[in-house]
């Protein structure tokens, strides 16, 4: 009974029916943090520090602040390789001066297999399409959808979902219609899967993928062939007239060096769609147990905990506080550990909040459950454990 009691405080703290707000400025600093940051901020590394490239397929080029001409430049540029596919991180929302569209129309036309991104976007204005594409008369080509699965700025980028809806029609995310044109095969992998969010295996940030400046590629000042037969990612990961940290589709990820009292975001969008091509095109998913498997686990580990607990309570009550102090810190050492071990060897994350929050509140609730049980006994003459021990003798 006295695990059920420490689940019904979880559950109480948990729905908040009180609406208390003590704690609410500690639970946003870590509401958005997770054990398995600690091995994603290694691959983040500094900003002249060598890495290992994640992939030999995939190659990055910033179109930073060009306009459309220039981006029309680009392309015809990356095209001139023969690129096994591109990809286009930008919308190119409705019509400009005719000498640009005309460009950027014909450099589009050019490219044999492109695929661009579009957005879904809140609306409240009726009448307006919440599905932001590519304005139609530069022609119609391949699309998928860029959004990641975050509430805010603010949030953390774990996740993405696997499909979406426009009306009827059913539409990919960008990734993976760009896997889809290089690789069919992975793609079909991938959506086998039968996945509503997928957890994205950041592998590195921009240091571990090859990439360029738009200037580079224009000016031939790239190793020649170097995108030949290659995914070609287009978009944005930095200005060239600011060098300040540009937040406009940069995002916090798992990868900030920083677990806690992060400053800037960390990885531009671009660069979280390559690592979901390299995690689909590697097929290293990362497999997410299911939250009631989460519960009832820990609902078993609290339960041994408490009955090595109640006995150290019940009949060693000088010495309870420091046995049970240093059985919790071992039992949430190897539990944060086994967490680790499995995600980084395995793949599998587990959350460790259920496991390690019972643990950690089970010392001192016993003391309010025995104040409850000795009432209990008193006014009911109910049996309980907690009347054996030496001082009821």
């Amino acid at each position: 009974m006295s695990a059920v009691f420490v689940y019904f405080t979880i559950g109480i703290f948990a729905f908040n029916p009180l609406n208390l707000h003590v704690f609410d400025s500690l639970g946003a600093v870590f509401k958005d943090i997770e054990f398995t940051d600690i091995l994603f901020s290694d691959k983040n590394t500094d900003k002249n520090d060598f890495q290992v490239k994640i992939s030999s397929d995939i190659v990055l080029v910033n179109a930073a602040d060009r306009g459309r001409a220039e981006i029309a430049i680009l392309l015809d540029k990356i095209n001139e390789e023969k690129p096994a596919v591109v990809g286009v991180d930008f919308i190119f929302e409705g019509p400009k001066s005719n000498f640009d569209d005309s460009l950027l129309k014909a450099a589009l036309a050019r490219t044999s297999k492109l695929v661009l991104a579009t957005r879904f976007k809140d609306n409240d204005e009726q009448n307006k399409s919440n599905y932001i594409q590519t304005f139609k008369e530069l022609g119609k080509y391949k699309e998928g959808y860029a959004n990641l699965m975050i509430t805010s700025m603010g949030n953390t980028v774990r996740h993405f979902k696997s499909e979406d809806k426009n009306g009827d029609y059913q539409i990919s995310p960008f990734s993976v219609e760009v896997v889809n044109s290089f690789n069919p095969k992975k793609a079909e992998i991938f959506k086998m899967r039968h996945a509503d969010f997928e957890l994205i295996n950041y592998e590195g940030n921009l240091n571990a993928i090859d990439h360029f400046n738009g200037t580079d590629v224009i000016t031939g000042n790239v190793p020649k062939g170097f995108f030949k037969n290659k995914i070609v990612l287009v978009g944005f990961f930095g200005s060239d007239c600011n060098p300040n940290p540009i937040l406009d589709d940069n995002f916090y990820t798992p990868m900030n060096k920083k677990l806690v009292g992060r400053k800037f975001p960390d990885t531009y969008g671009i660069i979280i769609q390559a690592n979901i091509i390299n995690m689909i095109l590697k097929e290293s998913y990362i497999y997410k147990t299911p939250v009631w498997a989460e519960w009832v686990t820990g609902f078993f580990i609290c339960f041994l905990h408490n009955f090595i607990f109640i006995r150290h309570y019940v009949h060693k009550h000088l010495w309870y506080h420091l046995y049970a102090k240093i059985i919790q810190l071992i039992t949430t050492f190897l539990l944060v550990l086994v967490c680790i071990y499995l995600f980084k060897s395995l793949h599998i994350k587990i959350s460790a909040s259920p496991f390690i929050v019972p643990v950690l509140l089970t010392v001192d609730l016993l003391y309010f459950y025995d104040a409850f049980v000795k009432w209990h006994n008193k006014k009911y003459r109910s049996k309980t454990y907690f009347t054996t021990g030496p001082i009821h003798h």
